[in-house]
């Protein structure tokens, strides 16, 4: 396969070259001193849409090819004002000339900020580094406040109501799921992403997987020349005391950047979780369960991460990254459990003690390079290799007491989880310009991913440890991926799109060693995708997009391991499990590249869901993954931002969705419509000298989440943002949650079951944080890096329990 994808390279690659243009100059400010690495952007004359950037070098020089083709060229440089011209209006070997500000720089007063929201040709971009709401916070709390998003009670992750949302680090897919997603994406602090793209119908160019869209984190880059950084330090207060330490540095020449950061947060969190269960028999009470957990949950998170590009010739770069990220996570818990009858009348008393502490080392590197052939054809290959180690301990002490206070049993459940995945992934894109309005997109994906975990459960009674084989398991998977694809992007006057293919064949095996069972599957399957905007005119475009997904069980949702919550819950997977597969089509409109409006559609079949039931005839609830029928949703979203006055901005999201849900949930049928409405809204106030104030919230009404219903749901969040020391550093505060409604409450009747649930947790708290920023600030154009395994990282991360 390789062979053929090589002579495919190479026939392409020897083409005929597009028509193309050669500009030539120099670049000088009015003392005639060059300007060395400035910016030089070249925009599409008919929709000025940016078409390409290049830089100047360390002299000033530029000499770049494009497209015979109606473009412009900006040229700029710090604290300069910028030059605009015709491309057909620059003369070879022309001197242009950058003129200094009318003001000079440290008097200017910016009152606009970035714009929270703004829409791409295929995406939704949601901008966090200005935010003073996103200090303090979580990533997994700042999705929640995005367009179209929606985190329900167990963190489980939707976009327009639709699950199989594949979550992206910096354009790799981290390859998480279900538990151990939510515990990356709570350990993750929000002050270290620049902003989030939300990709409802990916082109064919990205993986399959991933039946609801792409959410793609991006984290600050380093852009500046020379050396240079920046630190902070946040300490917050919630029910505990959190602190968080940031600290990145960028070196970077003609040639080559140097890059690295590392963050350290450590914080206590609190939740409370009460739970007034019924055992249903005929549709009455058989038995009540009335449950009160106090959880303590210290979260400690390192995260370093380095790398290094080198510009080996003008047309190719080689580069290095390895990043790491340790997460221990602890959970204390304090259980009062009493059980009564139908008549509520006290058979028991349970007290139980849990402690446990889980440790998820995660090792990432990647190696990488990119040529850009004499027709312009780019090719970029990935090596990666990415390595996990989990490790948990878990102690359950528990007391059973009569009414009258004596004691009925003790005893102890004492686990150990002992986990390791390994990854090796290649990835290798090409694409071309076939001419001025076509460019054909190429590639191919090799990943192997191997786990091995080992769950041992001992039983204390007595001062006598023996195993439980019952509990106890071995579960060793592995799993190949192929892929290809082709994907054609044209322009033709007023309207752009792509179509594409992929196919992708999938090879997995699964052993359960204690039980001596095993399962294997492979299926090959193709995903077609197709997009096409019409621009009506300068301000009113229209898109329209198709695309089939699948989306894959997690490495986790497949091990049969049972994780307890109590001695009446816990959480086990399913090795039975099939993908999921979605056909998707969007409808949406811009206005004036602001306002955006979209009506989505998607059918999914054999459709995966954490579902909630009572397990066989004992009273203990499982939750377990699962696979319905059926699901055919119907989305509505829109954005639309508001400008009251000069100083204060506004962006308003809402997001209406109804889900048809078709199948069978533990045995009983479960076909239910369900209707799901967001808003969210930020505010962003100038006060003059430097002083920002924002204000965000969101509120989510009463809906129901699969089968259990969720009242009302609401955050109103206020952050204050100062610029001090010549703009170099800023103090920012932030109140998340004033009025504390933004922890689930609710209610799951279904089957033979009756929960109605309280989960207090740890939303309101307050940060203040002091960043400062050092070194150079000419501005250069960083490569963006990703890895090429992101998808599978995405389902690895799984193993963090």
């Amino acid at each position: 396969m390789l062979r053929i994808i090589y002579i495919l390279f190479i026939l392409i690659g020897t083409t005929h070259a597009s028509a193309q243009i050669s500009l030539s100059g120099s670049l000088k400010d009015t003392d005639n001193d060059p300007l060395p690495f400035a910016n030089i952007l070249v925009y599409n004359t008919s929709d000025t849409v940016l078409y390409k950037g290049f830089i100047a070098d360390e002299n000033g020089d530029f000499n770049i090819e494009i497209p015979h083709n109606r473009h412009f060229i900006e040229f700029s440089f710090l604290g300069l004002q910028s030059v605009k011209m015709p491309a057909d209006s620059i003369r070879a070997a022309m001197i242009i000339t950058l003129h200094p500000l009318s003001n000079q720089l440290e008097s200017v007063e910016v009152t606009a900020a970035k714009p929270l929201l703004q829409r791409l040709e295929d995406r939704l971009l949601v901008q966090v580094s200005d935010s003073p709401l996103a200090l303090g916070s979580s990533t997994i709390e700042v999705l929640q406040r995005s367009p179209g998003i929606i985190v329900d009670q167990d963190g489980n992750i939707s976009i327009n109501g639709r699950s199989g949302v594949r979550i992206y680090l910096d354009g790799k897919d981290l390859r998480l799921n279900g538990d151990q997603l939510t515990s990356f994406l709570e350990g993750m602090t929000a002050s270290n992403i620049e902003r989030i793209e939300i990709i409802t119908n990916p082109s064919a160019k990205y993986e399959a997987q991933g039946n609801a869209g792409i959410v793609d984190i991006i984290t600050k880059k380093g852009l500046l020349m020379g050396t240079n950084g920046s630190v902070s330090v946040s300490p917050g207060l919630g029910h505990y005391f959190r602190w968080e330490n940031n600290v990145t540095f960028n070196h970077r020449s003609k040639k080559i950047n140097f890059y690295g950061q590392y963050n350290f947060a450590k914080r206590n969190q609190y939740m409370e979780i009460i739970i007034d269960r019924k055992f249903l028999e005929n549709g009455n009470p058989r038995e009540i369960i009335d449950l009160q957990t106090l959880f303590r949950l210290p979260i400690e998170t390192h995260s370093p991460r380095l790398g290094v590009d080198y510009e080996i010739g003008k047309n190719t770069t080689i580069g290095v990254l390895v990043n790491a990220f340790s997460n221990i996570t602890g959970q204390i818990s304090d259980n009062e459990i009493i059980s009564r009858d139908e008549s509520l009348t006290p058979i028991q008393l349970q007290l139980t003690d849990g402690n446990t502490k889980t440790t998820w080392n995660q090792f990432n590197s990647n190696l990488n390079l990119a040529h850009t052939f004499a027709n312009n054809g780019q090719l970029k290959v990935d090596l990666n290799y990415a390595r996990y180690n989990n490790g948990s301990d878990q102690t359950f002490d528990s007391r059973f007491l009569l009414p009258n206070g004596s004691i009925l049993l003790e005893n102890s459940l004492v686990g150990n989880v002992d986990g390791n995945l390994d990854l090796l992934g290649i990835t290798v894109d090409y694409s071309l310009s076939l001419s001025e309005n076509e460019t054909l997109e190429v590639g191919w994906k090799n990943t192997l991913v191997n786990t091995d975990n080992d769950l041992q459960y001992f039983d204390i009674e007595n001062n006598v440890t023996s195993l439980n084989e019952r509990l106890s398991n071995r579960f060793i998977y592995h799993e190949e991926i192929y892929g290809a694809y082709a994907n054609l992007r044209f322009q033709k006057s007023a309207w752009n799109g792509s179509v594409g293919l992929r196919a992708e064949k999938t090879d997995i095996e699964g052993d359960q060693r204690s039980t001596d069972e095993s399962f294997s599957n492979n299926y090959l399957n193709f995903f077609p995708t197709a997009s096409v905007n019409y621009n009506i005119s300068q301000n009113h475009i229209v898109g329209l997009s198709l695309s089939r997904r699948l989306d894959r069980p997690g490495y986790n949702d497949l091990n049969p391991f049972r994780f307890f919550v109590n001695n009446y819950t816990y959480r086990v997977g399913n090795p039975f499990l099939t993908p999921q597969f979605t056909w998707s089509a969007e409808l949406n409109y811009t206005f004036r590249q602001r306002y955006y409006v979209a009506i989505n559609y998607g059918l999914t079949t054999q459709h995966l869901t954490r579902a909630i039931f009572q397990e066989g005839v004992e009273d203990i609830v499982v939750v377990k993954p699962i696979n319905i029928d059926d699901l055919n949703s119907l989305g509505i979203v829109a954005s639309l931002p508001v400008q009251f006055t000069k100083s204060w901005s506004s962006q308003w999201n809402l997001n209406l969705s109804f889900n048809d849900f078709q199948g069978e949930i533990g045995g009983f049928e479960f076909n239910r419509l369900n209707t799901i409405f967001v808003l969210n809204t930020n505010h962003s106030i100038y006060l003059g000298k430097g002083l920002r104030i924002q204000l965000g919230g969101f509120y989510l009404p009463s809906h129901y989440g699969s089968i259990s219903k969720i009242r009302d749901i609401s955050q109103v969040s206020i952050g204050f943002q100062k610029s001090i020391l010549q703009g170099r550093g800023s103090l920012r505060f932030n109140f998340n949650d004033i009025f504390y409604q933004g922890y689930p409450r609710g209610r799951t009747v279904f089957g033979r079951i009756d929960d109605a649930f309280i989960s207090k947790r740890d939303t309101r708290y307050t940060t203040l944080s002091f960043s400062y920023n050092f070194g150079k600030q000419t501005v250069k154009t960083q490569r963006r890096r990703s890895t090429g395994i992101e998808e599978e990282l995405q389902r690895a991360r799984q193993q963090d329990q």
